[in-house]
């Protein structure tokens, strides 16, 4: 039998087993309890509906609490909370502030931040974990850090000059990270430059993918084991918590928009109908220059910053086109066609506003690697007398928060080989730097990357390699793991111990 075929027949026989998922016991997963069982197969599809078209929200913004010029400090607590998505609907969530998305951050470069955490979900521990951003290891949210329910913890770091970019913070606890992040906690944090050579003109507009899956009674359905084996995809893509909300503009207008993929296993290719895009940034900000583009792909945790030029009155909408990162077993999700996000441009000629820049800003290559490091993406099976084990796993092991997988020194180029042998793409993350994707090899085929840039994430195609250069400046244990976050759970994870 085919080997994707296998999987699918074997779902039934995964559920019956007592036995570990990439060595953790199903009853210890988010929805694997004994009471699993009834959804096993496909994910239910939602009748729910959802209200379109509504203006798009602003997400509010964090205060800052400090009178001292430099200094950001402030309070985020995750707890329990309500949201209305659908009329009549009050669905519960977990958000930070009473948010979901939560807070918009906003920081200049140079900044010192300190912010209490404050977890008041019930009988969870919790974490913040600051993706991508330049932390020490022990301010970084690991699973290794809990926040037990009804405690605080302030995390206190610095942002070096050089660091702005469009940056987020969702939860990291040791087996809870997917389930925290579906049901609402995810925020987008932006580090400003002092000079931004964007003109004022473009604006600034976040917008937050998530993924959405209501029942009938407007509550989050647990997750099946179809989502444990590819991630959990929602019915309904939210761009800030609405469901293809409408921006107005004038005829001629240029806006720049950061993009966050904050869905945990969602990808995104997408494009503008009749609305020219240009790059101007990835995950660790501004590119060198910019670069055009008809589509883009962003993988979970992804981000980009894009200018986009509505030059025709009319509606011109974000949709998405088909990718296939591949699915085990029946229930793949439809996605091309979805519109997320509608612009209304009007005839009222938009007022003169300079052109973009052709040079953004400089980025030094990395030099040459003093290590080299190789990563095997696999998926295993094995049969035995209870049923079938399956397990997510990175160079043949699954996660173990006992074990370092990598010594790392701080200050010294490695370059990673990031091999994906698995049936499916798999989105790259490492914690504590950002890197430089050097080149994509498929099918014998290599591909140079398109742009010099900084990335903390990057998607891994199935049967592709992807070579990267980093550089871990500071040290302490960090992650590396797919940004599937129900793979990283079952066992796709490792720590790198990076020393002084």
């Amino acid at each position: 039998m085919h080997r994707r075929g296998f999987l699918a027949a074997g779902l039934a026989t995964v559920l019956a087993s007592p036995r570990a998922l990439a060595q953790m016991k199903m009853d210890d997963m988010p929805g694997m309890g004994a009471h699993a069982g009834h959804d096993m197969a496909v994910p239910p599809q939602s009748a729910v509906v959802l209200p379109e078209g509504e203006t798009l929200r602003d997400l509010p913004l964090l205060a800052n609490e400090a009178a001292t010029s430099g200094l950001f400090k402030a309070k985020l607590t995750a707890e329990p909370a309500k949201a209305r998505f659908a009329e009549g609907l009050d669905t519960p969530i977990l958000a930070y502030n009473g948010t979901s998305p939560g807070p918009l951050i906003e920081v200049v470069e140079g900044s010192r931040v300190e912010i209490t955490f404050a977890n008041r979900i019930p009988d969870e521990a919790s974490t913040i974990h600051w993706h991508g951003m330049p932390v020490p290891a022990d301010q970084d949210g690991n699973p290794m850090d809990p926040v037990a329910t009804d405690t605080e913890r302030t995390y206190s770091f610095e942002l070096p000059e050089g660091s702005a970019g469009s940056y987020w913070y969702h939860p990291h606890p040791h087996g809870k990270t997917a389930e925290q992040v579906y049901r609402g906690l995810a925020g987008a944090f932006v580090v400003k430059p002092k000079v931004d050579p964007i003109p004022l003109e473009y604006g600034d507009t976040v917008l937050v993918f998530t993924d959405l899956r209501l029942a009938a009674d407007g509550t989050m359905p647990d997750s099946t084991t179809v989502d444990l084996m590819n991630g959990r995809v929602g019915d309904h893509v939210l761009v800030n918590g609405q469901k293809n909300p409408a921006l107005a503009v004038p005829v001629g207008a240029k806006r720049r928009f950061r993009l966050y993929n904050a869905t945990n296993a969602r990808f995104l290719r997408l494009s503008f109908d009749d609305a020219p895009m240009t790059i101007i940034g990835t995950d660790g900000g501004l590119l060198e220059a910019p670069v055009a583009a008809d589509d883009i792909l962003l993988s979970p945790a992804e981000r980009l910053e894009l200018i986009v030029s509505f030059d025709k009155p009319g509606p011109t909408t974000l949709y998405t086109l088909d990718y296939d990162r591949g699915w085990m077993g029946a229930g793949r999700p439809a996605d091309a066609g979805l519109t997320l996000f509608t612009v209304n441009v009007s005839e009222t000629p938009a007022e003169a506003i300079p052109p973009l820049p052709d040079r953004l800003r400089p980025i030094a290559q990395l030099g040459a690697p003093a290590v080299n490091r190789r990563f095997v993406f696999t998926e295993t099976m094995a049969m035995n007398a209870n049923g079938m084990e399956m397990g997510f796993l990175i160079n043949g092991a699954a996660f173990d928060m006992g074990r370092i997988d990598v010594v790392s020194k701080a200050g010294e180029v490695e370059l990673w080989e990031i091999a994906n042998k698995a049936d499916m793409d798999h989105p790259f993350h490492v914690h504590g730097t950002q890197f430089q994707v050097v080149e994509h090899e498929r099918d014998g085929q290599v591909s140079k990357s398109a742009y010099l840039a900084w990335k903390d994430t990057v998607n891994v195609a199935r049967g592709e390699t992807v070579r990267l250069l980093l550089r871990q400046d500071r040290p302490g244990l960090r992650m590396y793991h797919c940004h599937i976050l129900e793979h990283e759970q079952l066992g796709m994870m490792g720590i790198v111990d990076v020393q002084a």
